[in-house]
């Protein structure tokens, strides 16, 4: 039966390139903004999310999630629920509840984002969700992380997260 394919193998390469995460520069969803790393770094350029999708913001208190377009959005500020060194650790045998701790740490963050809007109304609850930042000819992407884990060995400093974003007056309709 397996000898039997119904379909042949693709040997053709695609003809067409990746399509980008940024969208069109003169979309609304595309807008001018400052962004503020944890670490003080600033980046300023076009900033947009993944094309047709919302920020998801999930509210604890309601525990439901409200959609917020990035073209309805002033500004987004970084709130540090949480954060603190973990120890690693793994199972001591295959299928066994006891852990065994290494003695080596890991930074861990929790955050939650408040999204003013341009209407002046506000959310606040956590994001996961990449954003897209082009500067010149080079793109970044950031990650709005509800929780965020570091590698073995480094320290809460290192772990640099996206503290604030403001975006540019002149884009707001």
């Amino acid at each position: 039966m397996l000898s039997q394919a119904t379909t042949s193998p693709a040997t053709a390469r695609a003809t067409t390139t990746p399509a980008s995460p940024l969208i069109e520069r003169d979309s609304k969803a595309v807008r001018t903004a400052t962004i503020t790393l944890s670490d003080g770094t600033k980046l300023c350029g076009p900033l947009s999310t993944t094309p047709a999708k919302p920020l998801r913001v999930y509210i604890e208190e309601t525990k439901e999630y409200v959609d917020v377009p990035i073209e309805e959005v002033a500004s987004m500020k970084a709130e540090v629920v949480w954060e603190r060194d973990e120890r690693e650790w793994q199972f001591k045998l295959s299928g066994s509840d006891e852990k065994v701790y290494s003695g080596k740490t890991y930074p861990a963050r929790e955050t939650r984002y408040t999204i003013k809007m341009l209407d002046g109304k506000a959310v606040a609850g956590s994001i996961a969700a990449p954003i897209y930042l082009k500067q010149g000819d080079e793109s970044k992407t950031l990650v709005l992380h509800k929780r965020d884990k570091g590698e073995v060995g480094q320290t809460l400093k290192q772990l640099i997260y996206v503290k604030e974003v403001y975006f540019d007056a002149k884009d707001h309709p």
